[in-house]
């Protein structure tokens, strides 16, 4: 496991840069300047598992105490393997789609190597991130295709988003939550700082409820609604009053260290740059009441099992524990994991009334085989009771049984998956240029770990301010090349578009869902003879949902009888009830639909998924093409 980490090579994340961060981080990385990391030369170390032979987590070794939940064991076989050739995209990051990412269902996973040294990095440790709750869909096919990793359940399947907000519409932090079946509560908790609360209906071990009842209470009021579980998968709740936003604004950051031997490089960098880490942070608006802390571990047998650093406002005083902290011990694998989130859950005194956020950082995975009442499927449910949101960051040479309960954790708590590169090469950094590249602007945008735990604590401190951060919208572009016809180009795009479309969808896609492109739709404010390109590109659209196979296509023959008694025009499918109303005359499930826009130099095309049930809008996404690739 601690080799290095192939399959992350490439993947990139786009990330807000500033000022301060910058100029701070040219000076740190000209006092950090040294030799790169060779987790290979790591007494104990070996490869991370591949079918080849490597060492792979071995099936639980122990037996479990009766107190103790049963993990789900692992085949004989061990067939989920991680990092593969191809792999999602995360929107929220930015990544292009034909970096070599994490492993996807269907492909053949990498091996990484453990007898080569890491070659030397140029620009220090970097991270790039997945965002799971983003892509939804995607990340409940990823359980279901390596669900014999060894793990404990976290039932995720089904979700609807509960949103609490105040009388400006603006998301209210730390409002209780309560749900209740049939007048009985059966979960509560805490909305994060945008206001969400996350309900599952299928970890309340109820599979024949069919209606709830959700009550959130705020000092500026309370509210409640009745909730189906048929219905839409967001559910808005708005409070009688603005909300308090306490001044200045407790922010509790944690982080949960592995400080094994292979570790070394992540504590220094981590130790080397938490003054900038402090510094932006404290400069951020509403003005924050900054702590750090951390909880660091090993193993039963080593050192130390666990150790608390309790959090605290004085950053030289935290400086002094993070300099005593050591990577050294371990050379074995797994770690326990598991009493390290003990600790941070229930041994650290997180503020009441604030922001919570925890780093978890290792390169193994958690032990599931020390009968452990207080488990790391335990500990992400009470951290979303408390609205304590966990980021996972996987360091290099981390297995797949490391990674699978790493992004669980994260998913489940709102966090992100992080995972951290050492400078290597990858295809999006050169080769051959294509004719459509993804998510334009952000292609290789890997950024130093310190700017991903900035971004991400300024994105959570932003959402309690009056002007919250604009999101990034990521999209396609395809121009026109010489090696492609514009068939081939918009084949290309249009099949990327798709896979989208399904990974981002908030709702869990069966896999005979039943689907309808519709026609696309000219934008009223285009350019004259726009119709004509819609047309074109809804037929291209459609050639290419065909050989996708991500759903069953239902044919629109008689869409034009559909549309006249409905009384509606081809304009009318760009609203989604309109459309949703055609959709259930023609027997689908979803619809794709779109509108299509005419700049000066290029066209631009909004896709949206649409469950028909519902008429909500499930995933969207945005393509630009070059005009050469219109008729």
């Amino acid at each position: 496991m601690r080799g290095s980490r192939d399959g992350y090579r490439g993947r990139a994340g786009r990330f807000l840069a500033w000022a301060l961060c910058l100029a701070a981080s040219v000076a740190i990385l000209a006092a950090c300047a040294g030799a790169p990391k060779d987790r290979a030369a790591t007494p104990g170390a070996s490869s991370a598992p591949s079918s080849g032979g490597a060492k792979a987590s071995a099936p639980l070794s122990k037996p479990l105490t009766a107190a103790a939940p049963a993990p789900v064991s692992p085949s004989t076989e061990a067939k989920a393997r991680e990092e593969a050739a191809d792999s999602p995209k995360d929107k929220a990051s930015g990544v292009r789609a034909d970096a070599v990412e994490m492993a996807k269902p269907g492909f053949e996973p990498a091996e990484s190597s453990a007898s080569a040294p890491r070659a030397p990095s140029q620009s220090g440790l970097k991270a790039g991130y997945s965002d799971d709750n983003d892509q939804f869909n995607y990340f409940v096919k990823f359980l279901d295709q390596y669900k014999e990793v060894p793990h404990y359940e976290l039932a995720i399947g089904e979700r609807i988003v509960v949103k609490v907000l105040d009388s400006a519409g603006r998301g209210v932090a730390n409002a209780d939550v309560e749900v209740k079946l049939a007048g009985k509560a059966v979960v509560s908790g805490k909305t994060y700082a945008d206001g969400s609360f996350y309900l599952y209906p299928l970890e309340l071990g109820r599979p024949d409820a069919s209606d709830y009842l959700v009550e959130a209470k705020s000092r500026g009021g309370s509210a409640s609604a009745d909730v189906p579980r048929s219905g839409p998968r967001a559910v808005t709740m708005v409070i009688g009053a603005a909300r308090a936003v306490p001044a200045p604004l407790p922010v509790d950051v944690l982080f949960v260290l592995d400080t094994t031997g292979s570790m070394g490089e992540e504590i220094e960098r981590l130790r080397s740059t938490i003054e900038i880490i402090s510094a932006n942070i404290t400069a951020l608006k509403p003005k924050p009441a900054l702590r750090f802390g951390m909880v660091l571990y090993k193993d039963k047998d080593d050192e130390y099992d666990t150790q608390i650093v309790p959090f605290t406002a004085d950053l030289a005083k935290f400086q002094k524990a993070l300099d005593e902290a050591s990577a050294d011990g371990g050379g074995d694998d797994p770690e326990d994991l598991q009493s390290a989130l003990r600790d941070a859950i229930t041994g650290m005194k997180w503020n009441a009334d604030g922001i919570r956020m925890g780093f978890i950082v290792t390169d193994a995975q958690p032990h599931l085989d020390y009968g452990q009442e207080y488990t790391y499927a335990k500990a992400a449910r009470e951290a979303k009771a408390k609205a304590i949101k966990l980021f996972s960051i996987g360091a290099g040479g981390l297995p797949l049984e490391g990674e699978y309960p790493l992004r669980q954790v994260a998913q489940y708590t709102q966090g992100k998956y992080i995972f951290l590169t050492y400078g290597e090469k990858g295809e999006a950094e050169g080769g051959k240029e294509g004719s459509v590249s993804h998510h334009t602007g952000s292609n290789f945008a890997t950024d130093k770990l310190e700017a991903i735990i900035i971004k991400f604590v300024r994105e959570e401190i932003a959402r309690q301010s009056d002007k919250p951060l604009e999101a990034d919208q990521a999209y396609s572009d395809a121009r026109k090349i010489a090696d492609e016809t514009r068939e081939e180009t918009l084949s290309k795009l249009f099949s990327q578009a798709l896979q989208d479309l399904s990974d981002y969808s908030s709702l869990r896609l069966p896999p005979d869902a039943r689907l309808a492109v519709m026609p696309l739709v000219a934008a009223e404010a285009s350019a004259e003879g726009t119709a004509a390109q819609a047309e074109y590109f809804g037929s291209q659209l459609g050639l290419a949902a065909a050989k996708a196979k991500l759903f069953t296509i239902v044919e629109r023959g008689n869409l034009q009888a559909i549309l006249g008694e409905l009384e509606l025009q081809l304009s009318g499918l760009a609203d989604e009830g309109a459309a949703a109303k055609a959709g259930k005359l023609l027997g689908a499930d979803f619809l794709v639909t779109g509108t299509v826009f005419r700049g000066s130099e290029r066209y631009e095309l909004f896709l949206k998924l649409v469950r028909v049930e519902t008429a909500e809008v499930l995933a969207a996404t945005k393509a630009r093409l070059d005009l050469n690739l219109g008729l």
